[in-house]
């Protein structure tokens, strides 16, 4: 079969399509014929050699596919021609896909591959982020970050389910108007205007309830300082810190050591909470991950989320997506096809 493997540190042309062995089965597992894969940040991260959990080079990519279940191995719940959707570390971007069951779901029949691969990556972290370290309630106010991307819109839906009030960061003034088009009260392109002063001019000094920041650094401070008392700020990636590979290895260590730092006392004098969210990390609490994927799948039913897919590439041309998402002109969910069709 072929797949989508990371070889090596550096550019997008580090990312190969290649042979490899199709994978074997053992007790209580599926082989899944993929249809789609969600391509993440993450996956660009990765190519800086640095990012935490990642095998050594060269590996599979990819956390999330949608297909069809081809064999099963004496599992429980699902037979073969079943449509799923999958999770997994890596491994996810290739023709076929070897999981435990417990890490597939049973696609409802409305919903197509595409939609199906888009949510697992974005509406989990967006999820989890939100209502469970968040504790977003009814109409508070949130200043979303990189609001436009996968994330971002997940979060977006999320949010206005709970009529909150948004304030979304961009970085041009187009991904401004795509917000307003998706439901975003107060875009911000923080390009052309400080996004620290806009917020409190339109809160009129008040600051919001809660913030997600995929980027850290001077955003953070930023970010903290617009926080309400009992305000919240999730932390879900470190954009900044990772814009340093620019200048090499001195880059990356100036932007570790100027990386903020948070002292208890002050958050007990400010009443306010900073919480940390790594998705990779949290998909060993199958129990939990589970129970809100699953959610997240009765609200894609129920018409109140749906995935914002802006480009879907053949995978043969997996370079020029990460090319694309690294570019910063990409909106929404980027998807690689593997079978079936696509927009």
């Amino acid at each position: 079969m072929l797949a989508v493997f990371i070889t090596g540190r550096g550019r997008p042309d580090r990312v190969k399509i290649d042979l490899t062995p199709m994978p074997e089965m053992t007790e209580g597992q599926c082989l899944v014929k993929v249809h789609f894969a969600g391509i993440n940040y993450a996956d660009v991260v990765i190519r800086t050699g640095i990012y935490p959990d990642a095998p050594k080079f060269p590996f599979i990519l990819g956390y999330e596919f949608s297909g069809v279940v081809e064999r099963t191995y004496n599992a429980k719940k699902l037979i073969q021609g079943d449509r799923v959707i999958g999770i997994t570390m890596f491994g996810g971007q290739a023709e076929y896909v070897c999981v435990d069951e417990a890490q597939l779901f049973k696609m409802p029949e409305a919903m197509s591959f595409e939609a199906a691969a888009a949510l697992p990556v974005n509406f989990l972290t967006a999820y989890f982020a939100l209502y469970r370290l968040g504790n977003l309630r009814e109409a508070e106010k949130i200043l979303i970050h990189s609001c436009a991307g996968g994330v971002g819109t997940a979060a977006v839906q999320l949010a206005l389910i709970k009529n909150a009030e948004i304030f979304g960061t961009v970085s041009a003034t187009e991904k401004a108007k795509f917000l307003e088009e998706i439901g975003v009260q107060h875009p911000l392109d923080y390009k052309q205007s400080d996004f620290r002063a806009e917020v409190r001019r339109l809160t009129e000094g008040a600051g919001v309830d809660l913030v997600l920041d995929p980027i850290g650094g001077p955003n953070f401070r930023k970010s903290y300082s617009l926080l309400k008392p009992g305000g919240r700020i999730i932390c879900y990636g470190v954009a900044d810190f990772f814009a340093g590979r620019r200048f090499g290895i001195l880059g990356l260590l100036w932007k570790y050591l100027s990386m903020p730092r948070v002292r208890t006392l002050d958050l007990m004098q400010d009443n306010r909470g900073v919480h940390g969210l790594a998705l990779n990390r949290l998909l060993q609490k199958a129990a939990e991950i589970r129970e809100i994927m699953n959610r997240i799948i009765e609200l894609h039913v129920e018409g109140r989320i749906r995935p914002v897919i802006s480009k879907v590439f053949d995978f043969r041309r997996a370079p020029e997506a990460h090319a694309w998402l690294e570019s910063g002109r990409s909106t929404g969910k980027l998807l690689l096809r593997f079978a079936g069709e696509g927009n």
